[in-house]
């Protein structure tokens, strides 16, 4: 079974902001902005997955154990929607997805449930230098990497993040600023050979991230 993450869905309370702080940033992937409900925390609240066939895809993530409902998946409170791949989808300009970060309590579980049963490649599982255990699947393109700290006291998976790969992260850096985009520093990534650049933009909702490659 193929997917990979085609539309990301954020909350916020001013939504117009959002969605122009989103198109200022530049993406490939589809971003849909919606004003947050009564009590609903600003942010990363659903993710697109693009499959061959929602139908039978449901039915079988269904078999597997995983709550699902229609074409939306739920995994430990984080929301998957299903959605029909095109066979062709068109190509768009932007920073291509790299990374999406979900934070979960339990390792063990997110395996399950992550790879086993939603059937994403888990490609790596290890202890980091930054006092979290990291679980990297394939998707498409790009990494869900499930984070999972001892000691966090979490009720349900959260999305924590996005990451943006780019060619050239000073370049894209440099045109940030022009937008009047807040950004700090180029620093060296985590993986071998990156650099990377935190955007540092509220209205996104969302925690982001440049990754491009070291000179």
């Amino acid at each position: 079974m193929t997917m990979r993450i085609s539309r990301v869905v954020v909350a916020s309370p001013d939504a117009a902001a959002t969605a122009a702080a989103w198109e200022r940033l530049g993406v490939a992937l589809p971003v849909e902005v919606r004003a947050a409900a009564d009590g609903e925390p600003a942010g990363l609240v659903e993710i697109g997955l693009a499959v061959p066939d929602v139908e039978a895809t449901a039915r079988l993530l269904a078999r597997r154990g995983l709550q699902v409902e229609a074409d939306l998946v739920t995994i430990e409170g984080s929301r998957w929607r299903l959605i029909e791949d095109a066979e062709d989808p068109p190509a768009a300009d932007g920073l291509a997805l790299d990374q999406l970060v979900v934070a979960a309590a339990d390792a063990t579980r997110a395996v399950a449930d992550y790879g086993a049963r939603l059937g994403l490649d888990l490609r790596l599982d290890r202890d980091t230098d930054f006092g979290f255990r990291g679980l990297f699947f394939r998707c498409g393109d790009a990494v869900v990497e499930v984070t999972v700290s001892s000691g966090a006291a979490l009720r349900s998976d959260t999305f924590a993040g996005l990451a943006w790969r780019c060619r050239d992260l000073a370049a894209e850096r440099a045109r940030l600023l022009a937008s009047r985009t807040q950004m700090s520093e180029i620093r060296v990534g985590r993986k071998p050979g990156t650099v990377v650049a935190t955007v540092r933009a509220p209205d996104l909702q969302v925690p982001t991230l440049l990754i491009g490659p070291a000179d």
